[in-house]
């Protein structure tokens, strides 16, 4: 049993994915889970108000998406934390990781999705490369 799990929930893959991936994370976690949404940064070229209404708004975004899986968490009475932070996510999965000092991350993959994915990797590609926490992919 793992005493923190990190889960990233994505926004464009959410729904029967996320549920699958977090269904597996809920099976062996005996401690607490911690939900990650993240967006893609806010240009450095936005500044003031409309700064923070883009942040406000990609926060909200988020929140909407961990809300099923909060419930989900609720009911099985399992401890849990949410994160939404900015930025690579990739880099920003690893670096949630060790700051938050989990056990074990839980994702789920689907294969390729395009030419990026074929040219850079898939998002679990590049987290199974840069992490040293163990990883536990998940296929639909």
């Amino acid at each position: 049993m793992y005493k923190k799990i990190l889960v990233p929930v994505s926004m464009k893959h959410s729904g029967d994915r996320t549920h699958k991936a977090l269904a597996h994370a809920m099976g062996i976690c005996d401690g607490e889970i911690v939900l990650l949404h993240i967006t893609n940064p806010v240009p450095s070229l936005v500044g003031g108000a409309a700064r923070k209404e883009l942040v406000d708004e990609e926060t909200s975004a988020g929140r909407a998406a961990l809300a099923p899986l909060l419930e989900k968490l609720d009911e099985a009475g399992i401890r849990h934390h949410t994160r939404i932070d900015f930025g690579v996510v990739a880099t920003v999965i690893v670096k949630v990781a060790h700051e938050e000092k989990v056990d074990l991350i839980v994702m789920f993959t689907d294969g390729r999705d395009g030419l990026e994915d074929m040219l850079f990797g898939s998002i679990t590609e590049r987290v199974l490369r840069e992490t040293d926490i163990p990883l536990l992919v998940v296929r639909r």
